[in-house]
């Protein structure tokens, strides 16, 4: 079974209350209407630590009222939190900061952890890589691919895939319910 030295994941987050967003100050829509969300407790039931080789790199979406869930999720995962690796600020395409509705301060970023397995150091191509990202936002949930750009940058060509995935993306293997997944999770339960 194939193994991966990057994982780079936006996890379906379920949100308290529905989550709530706003769609380019227009209106309000329930996040729930843009795709399945599940809950930590059933992505932790994932076997992601199979999928990943003894030495690897996570990257993983989390907003920041998701920043503990992320790492639990991460850690139950067999990663380590090591930084925060990535930080985007959204902008319009206008070039505007974008400030999204939050339930105490209006929003504008989201970030990327990094998690560790192994001594996945040995794979790093670059100390230059930037964490902060300045891209458009465009539909809902859809990841700048700068981040992606950054992340082989920083780590090479080496094995990675996406999870959660909405897309095929060049380079990384996928796997999500909007997508033809590149392996089935199934063959990885143990």
């Amino acid at each position: 079974m194939k193994k991966y030295n990057v994982i780079y994941c936006d996890p379906p987050w379920d949100f308290k209350g529905g989550g709530i967003y706003q769609d380019n100050g227009r209106k309000d829509r329930s996040i729930s209407n843009e795709y399945k969300l599940t809950k930590t407790i059933d992505l932790k039931k994932l076997p992601i630590n199979n999928i990943a080789d003894d030495d690897c790199f996570m990257f993983m979406w989390v907003t920041d009222s998701h920043l503990k869930q992320g790492i639990d999720l991460m850690e139950s995962w067999g990663f380590r939190y090591s930084t925060v690796a990535f930080v985007w600020l959204k902008q319009y395409h206008t070039g505007n900061n974008c400030y999204n509705v939050g339930r105490w301060t209006m929003k504008s970023t989201e970030i990327v952890l990094l998690g560790l397995k192994g001594k996945p150091l040995k794979y790093k191509k670059a100390k230059n890589v930037k964490a902060f990202v300045e891209a458009e936002r465009t539909k809902h949930s859809v990841k700048p691919n700068e981040v992606r750009k950054r992340i082989l940058e920083l780590c090479g060509d080496i094995p990675r895939i996406e999870l959660f995935a909405r897309e095929q993306k060049e380079g990384f293997d996928v796997f999500g319910n909007e997508v033809d997944n590149s392996i089935d999770l199934s063959e990885y339960y143990t």
